[in-house]
Order: structure tokens, then C-alpha cells, then sequence
């Protein structure tokens, strides 16, 4: 069963959203509906009297927004120093709509955010709250910058919970950079190796093989390996490309549906080598962002509603999910935690001390600084492994061609000898 459902806002300009619910009869209802983001199309399918099972964008079709969006999206590294700025403002005694004003003008580097801003300050100037405006560019400010700042308006700290975000922000922005470049390396070293390897065998190889082909001698067994591979690449070269062409959209196509994406997202965690340093950070941004969450003053099942859209790993949103759902029931957090296997004990240890203690924000800190350091350590060792590794597998394929090259020479001089 499949339904399209419309939202009642007008006006704006509305993201579709595939959806897999349950209806209170047990039924599995699938269908599209549009929203401003993905928690507002789970909050309206809610209110339909819907249970959400999946909710992911549609794929849009191709748009200039899309293929560059460093043009049109306003950078992590602004939003920053944005709120640092605003934070300085306001404690130094400048209202809020003066203190943006200040900001609108000097923004220079992102044309996308200036025009934000402008909008904001419009928005500020026609009655609307902060929290408010903020909220109507969520692909700007996420859910939980929105939310959080919202209770630093009404409790008068706002220049506070601004300077907790930007270092909230920091630091998950720290551990993903630290993430990226641990596997730059390793990728550029295995794909300038492998360019370089097509090439010598659709270039330089075939003219000398074809002279061994020529002389009627019996080639040792790599050289023979080495001219069929080249007879591929040489002669069905369109074939090749068309298959992985073919190979590439089935991929795709797979990891945009929700079952292929979860199976790639958990082995991302479960991977050799690189998928501990990966669930470390994941458990570590979940962990900072409860922490800073509940030290801003909202409640554990507002923080719930909002977690398991701070990750983009489809296995920690479930696990996440899962976890709401146990506190709704009255399990509290540590309950639920414990009967997944993607939580270590001491994470549910700590929760539950937390719990106990209502030091649920410094427990949750302590951890965030532990899984951290611990996964910028494995990324350390990852990258000090894989790094011998890719230049081991570089150093055999030339081997291995250099030697499919060396070998005939002294079977040639043995036959004329």
C-alpha cells in the first residue's frame, strides 16, 4: 500500500521524502510525502497516527546545486565562526538585531551565507524570535543548533549555548577531518598506482609484448598473465568501460535503498582496520552531542527526538531510535542501551551513572573525551599500517609487470644461445 501525502506549507520550497510506516493495525504503509526536513516529515507522519520505520530523501534529478555544492551551501567552518562572532556581540552589550547587522556586513566569503543573513535579519525586524529564524534554513543550522539556541533564548544565555555550539562544531569537525585524512594517503597512493599500471598496459606493453608473441617462444607463465590482461584492456576497451559503467549505477542504486545502505553502514563499523576508529567516532559525536544537549537544558525525550538525525550511519540512527523508543516506555537510557550490541558497556556503564547521579551531561563529557582520544589513536595506527600496506601492493604490481618483462628476456636469450 503506497500514498502521497501534502504538507500544509505553502510557500516554501519542500524536500520529497520516501517513508516506510506502521499504521496502529500493524500494517506497513509506504508512500512519499514533503516537508522542510526529515524530522518534520517524521513529526507530520506522526501526527497522521503513523509509526516511522524509514524516512529518506528522494534522490532530486541532476541540478547545478547539487554537482557543485561548495557554490550554494554554506560552509561548516562559517556557521563557526558566526557563532562565535554573534556570542562576542551580544556579551559585549549590542542587541541582537544590531549584532547581525554588523555580521550581514561583513561576510565576504560566502555570497550563499550573506544572503542567510539578510534574510534573518528581515525576518528579526518583521517579529520573529531568533530560534524562529534560524529554523526556516535548516540546511544551514541543523535541528540541534535550532533547538538548543531556542533555549538559550528563553533562559537569557544565548551568547553562551552559541560559544558551546561552535565548540561542539569544532570538535566533530576535528574528528571527521582527522578521519579524512587518515584514508587520503592510502586512496591517492592505490589510485596513482593503478592509473599508472592501465596505462603501462595499454601503452607501453603491447608493443613489447607483441614483439615476444613475434619470436615463437614459450613465455613463462606472468608474462603470458600479463599479455591476456592487456589483449582485455586493448581490445574491448568500450566493453570495460560500459561494464563498469553498469557496475557503478548498481551500486549506487543499492546504497540509496535502505536495506543496501545499512548493510554498507555496518560494515563501515565492522570493517578491518578502518571500522573501529569509525564507531569510536560515532559513539564519541553521539556522546559530545547529548552531553552538550542536556547541559543546555532540554529534556532527555526532546534530545532523543533529535539524536538519531545527528549521525549519517543508518545502523547508529536505528540503534538511536531503538534507545527513544525504550525511554518513552519509561526504560530511561541505560536499559535500552545495554540490548544493543553497538553500545560498549563502559558507554552504558557511564549513562546509567549518569542517570543515577543526574550528572548525565559531565558522565556523557568524560566519555566523548575518552572515545576521542582512543579513536584518534587508532586512526593513528590505521594510518601507519595502511600506508606500508599500499606501497607493499604498488611495489608487487610493478613487480609483477617488471618481471613479465624481465623473464622472456633470459628465456629468448636461452632459445638463441
Amino acid at each position: 500500500m503506497a500514498k502521497a501525502l501534502e504538507t500544509p506549507l505553502k510557500g516554501k520550497k519542500l524536500i520529497s521524502y520516501r517513508y516506510e510506516v506502521l499504521t496502529n493495525q500493524g500494517a506497513l504503509v509506504k508512500g512519499t510525502i514533503k516537508a522542510d526536513n526529515e524530522v518534520a516529515a517524521e513529526r507530520l507522519l506522526i501526527g497522521q497516527g503513523y509509526r516511522p520505520v524509514n524516512v529518506e530523501a528522494v534522490p532530486s534529478m541532476f541540478s547545478m546545486e547539487e554537482a557543485l555544492p561548495s557554490l550554494f551551501k554554506v560552509k561548516p567552518r562559517d556557521v563557526i565562526l558566526f557563532s562565535r562572532q554573534l556570542a562576542t556581540l551580544l556579551r559585549s552589550g549590542i542587541s541582537l538585531l544590531p549584532a547581525l547587522e554588523i555580521l550581514e556586513g561583513q561576510v565576504t566569503t560566502s555570497r550563499a551565507f550573506k544572503k542567510i543573513l539578510g534574510s534573518m535579519v528581515d525576518d528579526l525586524r518583521s517579529g520573529g524570535s531568533f530560534s524562529q529564524v534560524i529554523a526556516k534554513h535548516p540546511k544551514t543550522f541543523s535541528e540541534i543548533y535550532c533547538r538548543t539556541l531556542a533555549v538559550g533564548e528563553q533562559t537569557g544565555n544565548l551568547e553562551v549555548v552559541l560559544h558551546q555550539m561552535a565548540d561542539y562544531q569544532e570538535k566533530q569537525g576535528a574528528v571527521a577531518k582527522k578521519v579524512g585524512g587518515a584514508l587520503t594517503y592510502p586512496l591517492m597512493v592505490l589510485g596513482v598506482g593503478l592509473v599508472v599500471g592501465v596505462i603501462l598496459m595499454t601503452v607501453v606493453m603491447p608493443q613489447l609484448l607483441n614483439m615476444f608473441k613475434a619470436l615463437n617462444v614459450t613465455l613463462p607463465l606472468p608474462t603470458r598473465i600479463l599479455i591476456g590482461i592487456t589483449h582485455i584492456l586493448t581490445t574491448y576497451p568500450l566493453y570495460l568501460l560500459i561494464a563498469l559503467a553498469v557496475l557503478a549505477a548498481a551500486v549506487l542504486w543499492l546504497v540509496k535503498q535502505p536495506t543496501g545502505r545499512r548493510l554498507l553502514d555496518r560494515w563501515r563499523l565492522t570493517a578491518p582496520v578502518i571500522g573501529t576508529p569509525l564507531l569510536l567516532g560515532e559513539l564519541a559525536r553521539f556522546s559530545r552531542t547529548m552531553a552538550m544537549l542536556v547541559k543546555a537544558g532540554l529534556s532527555l525525550q526532546e534530545i532523543m527526538e533529535m539524536l538519531p538525525h545527528s549521525s549519517n550511519n543508518k545502523v547508529i540512527r536505528d540503534a538511536l531510535t531503538r534507545v527513544r523508543d525504550g525511554l518513552v516506555l519509561g526504560e530511561g537510557l541505560s536499559a535500552p542501551m545495554s540490548r544493543i550490541d553497538i553500545f560498549p558497556p563502559l558507554l552504558v556503564q557511564m549513562v546509567a551513572v549518569g542517570e543515577e547521579s543526574n550528572t548525565l551531561d559531565f558522565t556523557l563529557g568524560v566519555v566523548a573525551d575518552f572515545y576521542e582520544t582512543t579513536a584518534e589513536e587508532k586512526l593513528t595506527a590505521m594510518t601507519g599500517l595502511i600506508g606500508p600496506l599500499s606501497t607493499i601492493f604498488i611495489a608487487v604490481f610493478v613487480g609483477f609487470i617488471a618481471l613479465s618483462v624481465i623473464m622472456p628476456m633470459y628465456t629468448i636469450t636461452g632459445a638463441f644461445g
